[in-house]
C-alpha cells in the first residue's frame, strides 16, 4: 500500500503540468496518442540513464563504468559542468526530439503549429515521472514527510524544467515546419537552446551549498519565471498561425 501511495506521489506532478498544458489546445489531441507520447517520454528514460553513464565514462575511461559518478571528485570540472550538468541536458533533449521526429511529424494527428510544442511537452512530462519515480521508489523508502516535500519541490523544479525545455524545442520545430527551407537550422536553434536551459537549471541545483542563502533559490526561481513566460508566448504565437497538416 505504501509503494502505491508513493506511486501516485511520483506520477502527479507530470499529471498536473499535463493537464495544464493541454487545455492550452482549442483542439484537444486524441487521448491514445496524449498517453503514447507520454509513454514513449517515460520508455527513453533508462536509456538516458545509459547513455549519460557512457559519455560520463568516455571521459574517463580509467574508471570503472559501474562507479563512475561516484568516483569522480565532487569539485571536478567534470562532475559538474559535464557529468552533472550538459550531458544529461544533452541527451535527455535529444532523446525528448527523437520522439516527436520519429512517431508525430508524420502522424495524421499532427496538424497545427502549436501541436509540436504539446506533443514535445507531452514526452517531455512521461520522461520526468520516470525520475520521479526512481527518486521516490529507492529499495529503503523514505519518510512520507521527506517524499512530499521532495515531489513539491521537484513539480515546481525538475518537472517543470523537463516540460518547458521540450516546449522551446517543440516552438522552433513548428518554425522549421512553417519555413521548411531552414528547418534544421530551426530545430538545431531550438535543441540549443533547450539544452543551455537545462544544463543552467543542473548546474544551479547541484552547486546550491548546504547552508545556502536565499539566492541562489531566486536565481532558480528567475529562471523557470522567465522561460515558462517566453514559452507561454510561442503558445500564443503559434495559435496565430493557420492550421497546417503536415503529411511529409
Amino acid at each position: 500500500m505504501q509503494y502505491f501511495l508513493y506511486i501516485l506521489l511520483g506520477l502527479l506532478p507530470g499529471l498536473i503540468w499535463l493537464s495544464f498544458y493541454l487545455r492550452k489546445d482549442k483542439h484537444p489531441e486524441p487521448n491514445f496518442m496524449v498517453l503514447k507520447i507520454f509513454i514513449y517520454g517515460m520508455l527513453l528514460a533508462p536509456l538516458a540513464i545509459i547513455l549519460e553513464l557512457l559519455l560520463i565514462w568516455l571521459l574517463n575511461p580509467s574508471l570503472p563504468f559501474s562507479s563512475l559518478l561516484s568516483e569522480i571528485p565532487q569539485n571536478s570540472f567534470i562532475k559538474i559542468v559535464l557529468a552533472a550538468t550538459l550531458i544529461p541536458a544533452l541527451v535527455e533533449e535529444c532523446l525528448k526530439y527523437s520522439i516527436i521526429k520519429f512517431k508525430i511529424l508524420k502522424n495524421s494527428v499532427f496538424d497545427e503549429p502549436v501541436d509540436a510544442m504539446l506533443y514535445c511537452i507531452i514526452a517531455g512530462l512521461g520522461f520526468a515521472t520516470v525520475e520521479n519515480l526512481l527518486i521516490l521508489l529507492k529499495s529503503t523508502l523514505m519518510p512520507l514527510s521527506e517524499a512530499l516535500w521532495i515531489i513539491g519541490f521537484r513539480f515546481l523544479g525538475a518537472t517543470l524544467v523537463h516540460a518547458l525545455a521540450a516546449g522551446i524545442v517543440g516552438y522552433w520545430i513548428a518554425l522549421g515546419l512553417l519555413r521548411l527551407k531552414r528547418k534544421n537550422l530551426f530545430i538545431s536553434i531550438g535543441l540549443s537552446i533547450a539544452i543551455i536551459f537545462h544544463a543552467c537549471y543542473n548546474y544551479l541545483i547541484i552547486t546550491i551549498p548546504e547552508q545556502a542563502t536565499v539566492l541562489p533559490y531566486c536565481l532558480i526561481a528567475i529562471l523557470l519565471i522567465a522561460t515558462a513566460l517566453f514559452v507561454s508566448y510561442y503558445f500564443r504565437k503559434l495559435k496565430k498561425q493557420q492550421s497546417i497538416c503536415i503529411n511529409q
